[in-house]
C-alpha cells in the first residue's frame, strides 16, 4: 500500500507571519520542521485527548444569546446544507447515513456551528482509520460560520454534545489533534480535554510504521491502514482541520 499523507502545503508568507504573531518563534519553527518533513516522508504525530463529565469547563458550556444546541435528526441531513461550506455540506448525508451523529449550534434558522461524533472506527487523513474503546465516542471535524468565529461556539457545541452524551451513559469522548496544530490543542485543553497518549505514523513509499504510546493503548486508541472497499465511511476527517476556529474557539 502506498502511503498517502495528504496535502500538507508549504504555508504562504502571511500564514507564517500569523503563526509567529500567535504562537511565537519556537512553535512556529517546530511547525515549519513538521511541514518540511512531510515533503519527504509521510509523518503523522497525533496527540490523543479524552473528555469526561468531571473535566468539562462549565463556563464554556453555557449557551448565551439565545443559541439552540442539539443533535441533528437523520431526516435533517440536507436541511442546512446550503448554509455550509461545500465539503461539510457534501459529507453530512454520508455521516448520518452511516450512524454517526452531528451536533449543531443554531441562531434561529441559521446553523452557526456543527461537529461530528462517531461510535466506531473512523477514517482520518487519506488512508488511515482510528480505533478506540467501544464505550467511547470519537469527536471529529468542526465548522463554524466565518461571521460567528471568535465567540467560542465550537467549544459550546462540543461541550453541550458531551453533556447530552454523558446523560445517555456515554462515559467519555476522545479526539486527536496533530502535534503541531497548536491552536487546536490550546482549544481542547481549555474545554477540559485531558491528554491520553500519542499515535504515530511514518511512511516512505510502500513502507509504513504505525505506533502508539502506552497511554493511547490504555484508551484503546489505535491506527490501522484503511483498506480499499472498506465498509467504514470513506470521509476524511483530517486532524489539521478538526478545530477550524483555532485559538478563537
Amino acid at each position: 500500500m502506498n502511503v498517502q499523507r495528504g496535502n500538507m502545503r508549504i504555508p504562504a508568507a502571511r500564514d507564517v507571519l500569523s503563526y509567529l504573531r500567535l504562537l511565537g518563534w519556537r512553535r512556529s519553527l517546530l511547525r515549519g520542521a513538521y511541514v518540511g518533513a512531510n515533503q519527504l516522508v509521510a509523518l503523522s504525530i497525533l496527540d490523543c485527548f479524552v473528555l469526561r463529565r468531571e473535566d468539562i469547563n462549565t463556563a464554556l458550556a453555557k449557551a448565551t444569546d439565545g443559541y439552540e444546541c442539539r443533535f441533528l435528526a437523520p431526516d435533517e441531513a440536507n436541511r442546512f446544507a446550503y448554509q455550509l461550506d461545500s465539503e461539510t455540506a457534501r459529507i453530512i448525508p454520508k455521516i448520518l447515513a452511516c450512524g454517526d451523529a452531528a451536533y449543531v449550534v443554531l441562531n434561529g434558522e441559521l446553523l452557526v456551528n456543527i461537529g461530528f461524533y462517531a461510535q466506531g472506527p473512523t477514517p482520518i487523513l487519506n488512508d488511515l482509520v482510528v480505533h478506540f474503546n467501544p464505550s467511547s465516542w470519537y469527536m471529529y471535524r468542526g465548522y463554524t460560520q466565518l461571521a460567528y468565529r471568535g465567540r467560542r461556539l465550537h467549544a459550546l457545541g462540543i461541550l453541550r454534545a458531551a453533556m447530552e452524551l454523558f446523560e445517555h451513559q456515554v462515559p467519555q469522548l476522545v479526539t486527536i489533534c496533530e502535534r503541531t496544530n497548536y491552536p487546536a490543542i490550546i482549544s481542547v485543553l481549555r474545554m477540559g480535554w485531558k491528554p491520553c497518549g500519542t499515535l504515530y505514523r511514518v511512511g516512505i513509499g510502500p513502507w509504513s510504521w504505525l505506533g502508539r504510546t502506552a497511554d493511547a493503548r490504555g484508551m484503546g486508541m489505535l491506527l490501522q491502514p484503511r483498506q480499499m472497499g472498506s465498509s467504514i465511511l470513506g470521509t476524511t476527517s483530517t486532524p489539521e482541520t478538526l478545530h477550524q476556529e483555532q485559538s478563537n474557539t
